[in-house]
């Protein structure tokens, strides 16, 4: 189900039984100076069984494509950077913000409002804490929960 709203360029591959809500914008070009302007042969691949709520934005590939895997779950007000990975099972809150290059590993969980800063990876079974900031120094690790800004090891992520 695609809104009658939303916004797909020609470069999106959309799998099956994917639900993209109102007002969303996928596959336009990347927020980037040094690619602005210029042709890609990248764009958006959404596997199947994902849900994209309304008010999002999901940038087209740099230098691969951007990649939405199965069973993702992306409520309202996200934006994707351009050539960031989304893992099977993950769960992106409201408003979160994922800057480019960044790949968000299976199952994780990114709360609301949280911040993940361009070529920084989440591992699998992580859960990042409403209005966490993930920055460069940040150093992640499998199956953990993090929180605050900059975030934090809280504790292990018991799923």
């Amino acid at each position: 189900m695609i809104h009658e709203t939303a916004i797909i360029f020609d470069n999106v591959k959309i799998g099956k039984n994917v639900h993209i809500g109102p007002y969303c914008i996928i596959g336009a070009p990347a927020e980037s100076k040094k690619y602005w302007g210029k042709d890609s042969e990248y764009g958006v691949i959404i596997d199947d069984n994902v849900i994209i709520n309304g008010h999002n934005t999901i940038d087209a590939g740099t230098v691969r494509n951007t990649q939405i895997k199965n069973d993702a779950f992306i409520m309202k007000g996200v934006h994707i950077g351009h050539d960031v990975i989304v893992r099977e099972g993950v769960t992106i809150s409201p408003h979160a913000i994922i800057g480019g290059h960044v790949e968000i590993g299976c199952n994780t969980n990114i709360g609301m409002g949280v911040i993940i800063h361009q070529r920084v990876d989440v591992p699998a079974g992580c859960m990042i804490g409403m209005g966490g900031v993930v920055t460069k120094q940040s150093n992640l690790e499998a199956n953990k929960v993090y929180f605050g800004n900059p975030i934090k090891f809280f504790r292990w992520n018991k799923k």
